[in-house]
């Protein structure tokens, strides 16, 4: 039944954009401020592996060195009145709020392992996630429209909300009011924590929530599709139309918000999120990521598509990028613009990825034609040292984070291309290892 109803919505959703386009325009939920601000995490670095980059920290003015936690309160309290709110209420809404802990661990450290993208997708992309997301897909009266409103289809929400919150099963279950009050006082992005602090403020005199209720993730992320509080209230929307906007618990409401978000992101309709595709013999894997072309100039290189058909007449004339999310040995993707829509949720290839894939599950459509390697998770120290080992050698990476960005994996690019190697970019255990040892270090067991 979700095949004949996920078709009858592309046909919905083409004629909505043909008579709404007016309305599409760029932003997303997480992490990129360039346009109107649609985010589901804070401002982050990107990561090709999984979706927990360490987050490049915002200007901000610091407190006094010796500055108190009730110090950083009364900062705060008198920034909120500039904005129009009573120095009496925020007090109250701060008056139990203590720095958390785990918000500090999570926000500060980089994990001691790193999945590699494969085992990131065979974790999260299964047959069952799809079917589960499917049905509840089907089973909801209010997925055409909010279809139609907006342009993007059902099977991308389910993949946003199979990804977000295993469909509303962990939303998180931390006070965001003290996590964000927690990452404002620590200081390493306080302008943004403390704008989305301001939301919060908005929602409990404004909206009729209650603060029991503003629960979520570490970065302050809510609901079953997780939100940032300023995008609650600049993109939420009422998706099943009882008069609230309530994506912790109504379906409809999340789904409705997270394709407005994505429509104003600049969604697409009509066309792919990416492609599967086999390389030639031969191919330039320099040209990976961040090359872009047609589909037509690809296919003029030999690239063709795995599944043997034919591009769509409105994507013809996009830009793409070639991902090769595990190298060479890996599935490899043409990623259109709507691909980059999807990072507008979560700054991650490999979120992106997962998400998209997802979605083609749920749409009926076949998983990668070419399996994923199986490798070990790197650790921080082989992250570091190859890091090192590339800025020692005249090919830098950026920052020295462990954070195995898009910079790192150029540079890695470079580095291969110099030495004669297959330039993918990609740091398998092995190449990692091979940087560690050019450090002085000893070569990880696997």
């Amino acid at each position: 039944m979700i095949k004949r109803s996920l078709m009858r919505l592309r046909y919905v959703s083409l004629f909505a954009v043909l008579t709404a386009c007016t309305t599409v325009a760029p932003q997303g939920p997480v992490q990129t401020p360039p346009k109107p601000t649609t985010t589901t995490s804070p401002p982050a670095a990107e990561s090709s592996s999984s979706p927990t980059a360490v987050d490049a920290p915002s200007a901000s003015a610091p407190l006094p060195a010796n500055a108190t936690f009730d110090d950083w309160k009364q900062s705060f309290i008198a920034k909120a009145a500039a904005k129009g709110f009573a120095p009496e209420f925020t007090a109250q809404v701060l008056s139990d709020v203590k720095p958390q802990a785990a918000v500090t661990s999570s926000d500060s450290q980089q994990p001691e392992f790193s999945k590699p993208a494969s085992s990131y997708m065979r974790a999260a992309v299964s047959a069952s996630r799809a079917a589960a997301a499917r049905a509840r897909l089907d089973a909801n009266p209010n997925v055409a429209e909010i279809v139609a409103n907006s342009g993007v289809p059902a099977e991308l929400l389910g993949g946003i909300w199979t990804m977000e919150s295993d469909l509303g099963r962990v939303q998180g279950n931390i006070d965001v009011v003290s996590a964000l009050a927690t990452l404002a006082y620590n200081g390493r992005r306080r302008d943004w924590a403390e704008s989305e602090l301001i939301a919060c403020l908005k929602i409990l005199r404004d909206s009729g929530i209650g603060r029991e209720t503003l629960k979520g993730s570490w970065a302050g992320a809510m609901g079953q599709t997780q939100f940032l509080p300023d995008n609650y209230l600049t993109l939420g929307v009422d998706g099943d139309h009882d008069g609230k906007v309530d994506i912790w618990n109504s379906d409809s409401d999340a789904l409705a918000s997270s394709a407005n978000l994505l429509a104003k992101a600049g969604w697409k309709p009509g066309q792919e999120w990416a492609v599967e595709v086999i390389l030639p013999v031969g191919f330039d894997y320099y040209l990976a990521e961040t090359t872009k072309k047609t589909p037509a100039e690809w296919a003029e290189l030999g690239v063709k598509r795995a599944d043997g058909g034919y591009w769509k007449p409105a994507e013809t004339g996009e830009q793409a990028t070639i991902l090769l999310p595990s190298g060479a040995k890996g599935p490899a993707f043409v990623a259109l613009p709507n691909h980059y829509v999807i990072r507008k949720y979560n700054n991650s290839t490999a979120y992106a990825l997962a998400v998209g894939l997802i979605a083609d599950l749920i749409a009926g459509r076949s998983p990668p034609v070419t399996p994923w390697p199986v490798e070990p998770p790197l650790s921080l120290n082989q992250r570091m040292k190859t890091q090192e080992a590339l800025k020692a050698a005249g090919f830098d990476p950026g920052a020295i984070d462990g954070v195995i960005g898009i910079g790192t994996r150029q540079a890695i690019r470079d580095w291969q291309r110099a030495n004669h190697m297959t330039a993918d970019g990609y740091l398998s255990f092995d190449l990692a290892n091979q940087f560690v040892v050019m450090r002085g270090g000893a070569a990880e067991a696997r």
